[in-house]
């Protein structure tokens, strides 16, 4: 969970690293957070940084950031691709577990049947507040579950 968070956080300054501390390059791209921030390599540490971090030190995040990018591409390694390798790795994993199928399915059939009950409700019982927050929050895992089943398309920097 905290890892997740991180990712997000970081990846509003530092989109590819943000990338790699989801992955296998995750090690690697929390020294580099570090270091640029002046704090410990590790998720506590350096979600405590990045929320309290000055202008100066995100502009030495973004500089490291560069660096971690020329890096990369100098031992031709591809984040974007490598995080690919993971998903697909996890698609192959989950195959012929019928868990993950059914969890899937439930959930876009809910998100369709909210989209039916709000659209046939009178509208002065809607709160719009509420309909807003649960599409939004609905939409993003209908968004996964279809990014998982067919893929994203997420393509490498070139």
């Amino acid at each position: 969970m905290l890892k997740n968070m991180l990712k997000n956080v970081v990846g509003a300054v530092a989109p590819t690293i943000g990338q790699a501390l989801g992955g296998p390059l995750g090690g690697a791209a929390m020294n580099v957070v570090a270091n640029a921030l002046g704090c410990e390599p590790n998720a506590r540490s350096v979600e405590r940084a990045v929320r309290e971090a000055t202008p100066e030190q995100l502009l030495a995040l973004k500089n490291a950031e560069l660096e971690f990018e020329v890096k990369m591409k100098e031992l031709e390694v591809d984040v974007f691709a490598l995080e690919a390798a993971d998903k697909q790795d996890a698609r192959t994993h989950f195959a012929r577990d019928w868990t993950a199928k059914i969890i899937g399915l439930t959930m876009v059939l809910f998100f369709c049947a909210y989209i039916a009950m709000i659209t046939v409700m009178p509208p002065e019982q809607n709160s719009m507040e509420l309909i807003n927050l649960v599409l939004g929050y609905m939409g993003g895992l209908v968004s996964a579950v279809i990014s998982f089943y067919f893929g994203a398309s997420n393509s490498s920097k070139e």
